[in-house]
């Protein structure tokens, strides 16, 4: 009898699985839709910088020298002028390009999209007070929420910044997820995976 219970949970449990696999695969659309929902505009892109190689002094910010941080690899350099060239070759409008301070970010914005301006609310929860961390994901929420043009708002930032927004885990370096605001709150129209590329 305890077996038969037992397996009748272990089938339970690979139902539950299955049909929140497929409810995920429903509420992330495929690449062809997210890129034709930034071709609308109106989006916003949570971004994060593309490839380093990560090393100790990660977390460093030395506004004005970035030969003392953490810079993109020459890898991620490629992958920000690929991400670049995507945009561009399918004609989709960018507005701002906000990023976080650190030349990463900055670096990402410039290589792809000729542009960057820096925020102090991009930066990485973990180099903040908690209540710092918690006031900035606040100001990049109220940014989602209120944000309402005919281009495509770009956010370049950090894993933890991105995956605390969108709820996912963790967010490959060079990998965005794209947000359609609806005045009150968001829809994740899914995400394009260039990290690995």
């Amino acid at each position: 009898m305890l077996a038969v219970l037992r397996s009748r949970k272990a089938m339970l449990l690979l139902a539950l699985a299955g049909s929140l696999a497929i409810s995920a695969g429903q509420a992330f659309g495929d690449d062809e839709q997210v890129w034709a929902a930034l071709k609308r505009g109106g989006m916003v892109v949570l971004l994060r910088h593309t490839h380093v190689d990560m090393r100790e002094g990660i977390g460093h910010l030395a506004p004005g020298n970035c030969a003392e941080e953490v810079n993109l690899s020459s890898r991620g350099v490629e992958q920000a002028k690929r991400i670049g060239e995507a945009f561009r070759a399918r004609g989709i409008a960018v507005g701002e390009v906000r990023t976080s301070p650190y030349c990463r970010c900055i670096d990402t914005g410039k290589l792809a999209f000729g542009r960057a301006m820096p925020v102090q609310y991009l930066m990485p929860p973990g180099v903040l007070s908690e209540s710092q961390a918690t006031s900035n994901e606040e100001r990049v929420l109220q940014d989602i929420h209120e944000y309402r043009s005919s281009a495509n708002l770009v956010m370049i930032t950090h894993d933890l910044n991105i995956s605390n927004i969108v709820l996912e885990p963790s967010i490959a370096m060079g990998d965005f997820f794209v947000l359609q605001p609806n005045g009150t709150n968001f829809d994740v129209i899914g995400s394009i995976q260039m990290g690995g590329k």
